[in-house]
């Protein structure tokens, strides 16, 4: 009886080139191996199911994640200095596994509503009738592979890998020809110190997208005087199409029950929003309402909402607003 082939892993660490030319270079080594049998797309699936149809685009026996991918890291709000871990399953199917700067994966957002972006986004019955179009023999079953894969990256980056010193390595210098340092991930460190410092939490997935960013959030970080617990958002585009925000887990689990359905959002002008909230292993984030309030305020991306805790009884959270532009809203 023939032996079941092993599945091939690689890593990728996110690094501001990446981010710039919105593609991802598949590793070189890879690509001399498996070049024959990736077609012109692949798809992408996620631990938590979701499965991405990615363009690959081809040049000089070099490949890139394209056409698709850009939404795919802005779906996963993937910034600087993630690490992801791929897994490929063959006739260019792969697995993701997305950890973010502390080294930890991240909570990957539940179907509670689509993105509108949804062209890239397939279900798996669509693979299966692609799959069975090809007639190739030994398709990978992606469901049935699921506990191997896991098992598989576990072993990987136990007996290969200290993921801490991973991210904070120079890398990728085969791909763009530069000795790259992410050196935001210390300054990430110490924003977040600052800001809990004043009971102001910020989702542990976040990441600085420029020095700018950076720069204007410790400026905003050291101004802040709240005078209740509260939390910070800074608006990415994932958060403006997917109707969907995830709110900081160590602001919610300490200042929210999980029998808490609703969160109501007021303006300086007194004006509110009644939001829905949804709570998974992940933690919670904001459903129903947080749309409306949105576009209400006019919100885009960069720009930066802090929302103070004023009342617990019925979670009245009320919300300054600082725009890219610089104008404040409170």
């Amino acid at each position: 009886m023939a032996m079941e082939e092993t599945p091939q892993h690689f890593f990728k660490v996110i690094l501001a080139s990446t981010l710039e030319e919105k593609k991802l270079r598949l590793p070189e080594k890879f690509v001399r191996k498996f070049m024959d049998e990736l077609s012109a797309f692949a798809t992408i699936t996620t631990h938590n199911g979701r499965v991405w149809r990615v363009g690959l685009s081809k040049d000089e026996g070099k490949i890139w994640f394209d056409d698709g991918w850009q939404d795919f890291m802005e779906y996963y709000s993937i910034r600087l200095g993630y690490f992801l871990v791929f897994e490929y399953e063959k006739r260019s199917n792969f697995h993701v596994m997305i950890f973010d700067t502390s080294t930890f994966e991240v909570s990957y957002p539940y179907n509670f509503e689509e993105p509108k972006k949804e062209e890239n986004l397939i279900h798996r019955d669509e693979i299966e009738k692609d799959e069975d179009h090809r007639n190739q023999k030994g398709s990978a079953n992606l469901d049935g592979s699921r506990p191997r894969h896991e098992r598989d990256i576990k072993e990987m980056l136990s007996k290969n890998c200290k993921m801490k010193e991973l991210v904070q390595v120079k890398t990728d210098t085969a791909d763009n020809g530069e000795d790259e340092k992410l050196t935001q991930i210390s300054d990430l460190h110490k924003l977040k110190a600052l800001l809990e410092d004043k009971r102001i939490f910020i989702s542990r997935n976040y990441n600085f997208s420029s020095a700018k960013e950076r720069d204007r959030l410790f400026t905003l970080a050291k101004s802040l005087k709240p005078r209740n617990p509260s939390f910070m958002i800074v608006l990415w585009e994932s958060h403006l199409y997917s109707h969907t925000v995830y709110l900081p887990a160590k602001f919610t689990n300490k200042y929210l029950t999980r029998d808490a359905e609703h969160i109501k959002v007021r303006a300086s002008n007194g004006r509110e929003w009644l939001v829905r909230i949804g709570w998974n292993n992940g933690g919670c984030n904001a459903l129903r309402g947080w749309t409306n309030f949105l576009n209400d305020m006019k919100l885009k991306m960069g720009d930066i909402c802090v929302f103070e805790l004023i009342r617990m009884e019925d979670l009245l959270l009320e919300v300054s607003v600082f725009k890219e532009s610089g104008k404040v809203i409170k």
